[in-house]
């Protein structure tokens, strides 16, 4: 078969773009001129250069797929950007699917569990826990969008689509690097303080893997949550720590410090520009986002993945591509 891929140079479309070459199929990447061509060297697919913002170039694209893998998405947890979030994860969405639509193919969209309600330490939330939202950051609101416009195409025009909802995504080929960003912020440096809550971590080859099964076995108009072990930002940064051999964070950092910390990013960001730590990005963190995969497991054979494995494979390919100062000698 042959697939269309969007966001192939990023960590989860890299991977996905592997596992389906892999399989036999044929691969096209539609990718802007100004991205880096590197992540896609030595792979056997076809790359379109242009701008998804063109509805000319999104039916170019799809003319002769037989499905579509949408893992393109601006990620900005912040106040900032609203525009631009609202154009690339709601509107260049809508016109892929609309494109979907008009050829009669299956959309297999990748989301996030930010998309969703939190859950609790004692109860992870699943793809039916919609509200409350997790906050009002430009990725949480454009993604909770994106959803409820696919659906609605769902119901209206038949749009063939299935929504993967993936939590932290950690493994190999981050070239970015993007989710590799917070294992380099704890080895490369020394963090005392960890976020009091926690967060659901996922092997981003397992959800490769389960997009591709999500296309041919997923139950059009649903979501499926592809996360993995839930664990507190502290444990995980210590985990992570110990791969460079350095000493983890030491405890919590609390609610009111968050929120002090948080307002005073937001003071300088008024000044120089936001940052990644602001005050939303840190509300995220006090919270415990947990998730269940069952339905995923259930349906789509999901495997999340072992944590520590993951880990050390996402540290290993930092070492080897000389993306942190613990890089090996060559």
């Amino acid at each position: 078969m042959r697939f269309c891929v969007t966001g192939a140079t990023g960590l989860l479309g890299n991977n996905l773009c592997r596992r389906l070459v892999e399989q036999g199929h044929e691969v096209v990447a539609p990718i802007r001129s100004s991205s880096p061509r590197r992540p896609l060297e030595g792979l056997p697919i076809e790359i379109i250069t242009g701008s998804l913002d063109s509805r000319e170039f999104i039916k170019k694209v799809l003319s002769d797929v037989d499905g579509v893998f949408h893992a393109a998405a601006l990620i900005w947890l912040g106040r900032t950007k609203l525009e631009e979030s609202i154009r690339v994860n709601v509107g260049i969405t809508q016109m892929i699917a609309e494109g979907c639509t008009a050829r009669n193919i299956r959309m297999v969209h990748v989301s996030s569990t930010d998309a969703l309600a939190a859950g609790t330490l004692d109860r992870p939330a699943t793809e039916d826990n919609i509200d409350p939202a997790k906050g009002d950051s430009n990725y949480v609101v454009s993604k909770r969008m994106a959803e409820s416009t696919l659906l609605s195409l769902h119901e209206s025009q038949n749009l063939d689509v299935v929504i993967a909802n993936p939590g932290l995504l950690l493994g190999p080929f981050d070239w970015k690097p993007s989710s590799g960003r917070m294992i380099l912020a704890v080895t490369d440096s020394y963090l005392p303080l960890a976020p009091v809550g926690g967060i659901s971590v996922a092997d981003v080859r397992q959800v490769a893997k389960a997009l591709v099964v999500a296309f041919h076995r997923g139950r059009s108009g649903q979501r499926y949550i592809l996360a993995g072990e839930n664990i507190r930002y502290l444990e995980l940064w210590r985990r992570m720590a110990r791969l460079a051999g350095r000493n983890g964070p030491l405890s919590y950092l609390g609610g009111p410090y968050a929120k002090a910390v948080g307002w005073v990013m937001d003071g300088w960001g008024r000044l120089v520009g936001e940052s990644e730590v602001n005050s939303l990005a840190l509300q995220m963190g006090l919270k415990f986002n947990y998730y269940n995969s069952s339905r995923a497991v259930r349906e789509l054979g999901y495997e999340p993945g072992n944590l520590d494995e993951t880990l050390q494979a996402h540290w290993e390919w930092l070492l080897d591509n000389d993306l942190t100062r613990h890089a090996k000698k060559k």
